[in-house]
Parts: C-alpha cells; sequence; structure tokens
C-alpha cells in the first residue's frame, strides 16, 4: 500500500511568515504553481478540510476529495495568524516555553508535537487497514509528523523541510514503512 503526501500549494500566509489558520486561501502564485505539476488521478483522495488543501486538490484533480480531519495541520492556537516574532511579542512567557519543548508544550490553546504524532498514529493505523493506496492533500506539519513516525523517532520532525505542492511518498510493507520519496514536483 502506498500513501502519497502533497503539501497544499503556496499562500499568502506562507508568503508572509504567518502560523496558518483554517481559512488560508493559495496565493496567485500558489495557484499558478499547481497548474503546472501533473499528478495521476488517484481512485482514493482525502484531504484537509483547511481551504488550501481542498483548493489543491481541485486544481490538481478536479475534485476536492474527501475531508479528513485528521490530515489538518498542526494547531498553533493563540499563535494562529501571527509571525514568530509577532508570537514572541505578545506571548512572551508562553512562546518561551513552547520553543523550549515543543514536543511536550503546545502554544496556548494548541497542539504539541506530541499531540500532533498520536493523532497522526491513528491515523497511519486506520491507513493501514484499508490497504489501498491513496492520496493525501495535507500540510507540511503533518507531512513531517508521518515521516518522523515512519521513521520511529518523533526527534526527525524537524529535519524535513516540505515544498509547498511537493509530493512525498511513503508505502507499508507488512508491518513496517519505507520512504519512497520527498518533495517531488
Amino acid at each position: 500500500m502506498k500513501i502519497s503526501l502533497i503539501r497544499h500549494g503556496r499562500t499568502i500566509a506562507n508568503e508572509k511568515g504567518i502560523y496558518a489558520g483554517l481559512e488560508t486561501p493559495l496565493s496567485p502564485r500558489g495557484a499558478e504553481d499547481l497548474r503546472n505539476l501533473k499528478f495521476p488521478c488517484p481512485e482514493i483522495l482525502l484531504t484537509s478540510p483547511a481551504t488550501r488543501a481542498r483548493e489543491t486538490a481541485t486544481i490538481l484533480f478536479g475534485r476536492e476529495g474527501e475531508v479528513e480531519d485528521r490530515l489538518l495541520e498542526i494547531s498553533y492556537g493563540e499563535f494562529e495568524g501571527l509571525s514568530f516574532q509577532e508570537a514572541e511579542k505578545n506571548y512572551p512567557k508562553e512562546c518561551a516555553v513552547w520553543i523550549q519543548n515543543p514536543y511536550k508544550n503546545p502554544p496556548p490553546g494548541g497542539e504539541s508535537i506530541s499531540m500532533l504524532l498520536s493523532r497522526l498514529e491513528g491515523l497511519l493505523k486506520d491507513f493501514k487497514k484499508k490497504d489501498r493506496d491513496l492520496v493525501c492533500v495535507t500540510h507540511e506539519g503533518v507531512i513531517r509528523g508521518i515521516l518522523a513516525l515512519v521513521l520511529q523517532n518523533p526527534s526527525a520532525y524537524f529535519k524535513f523541510k516540505i515544498v509547498n505542492g511537493g509530493l512525498t511518498k511513503i508505502e507499508a510493507k507488512g508491518s513496517f514503512w519505507q520512504i519512497l520519496q520527498i518533495n517531488y514536483r
């Protein structure tokens, strides 16, 4: 079983370095970049509920696909809509605690990396039960989290840079996972 993970196209929030909320649309440049990509149309297409993921799926495949809530980006809570500098200025203590250990400490009202990994672990187990190839249009944090789980190394979360519109592919072989490619375009 192969799982193709596509990061949504570039957004205005990406271009401004802002922690993106649920309803962040694609930028004109991001939509145009996607139109130049060619991926085979999948039988099973799942998307994050975020607008930018559903827009990406529609541009790439002509349909949104089925919304899977667990594909939503890690929640930045009170930091949503802010740049890192703004979060640090507006929430200095909370930001310091978060940065000290983002695996354990979530932003106020958000998710820690451990919380995200737990959510994604359940998702991967459900995917294995389906035992069918599928495509997911999702987010950088989700893809990094899945790669860290495949490697069985949570600290690998920060070792990956996932590009907008890039395709990352993993495969389940029996009881283990393999990474087939990262950031294909």
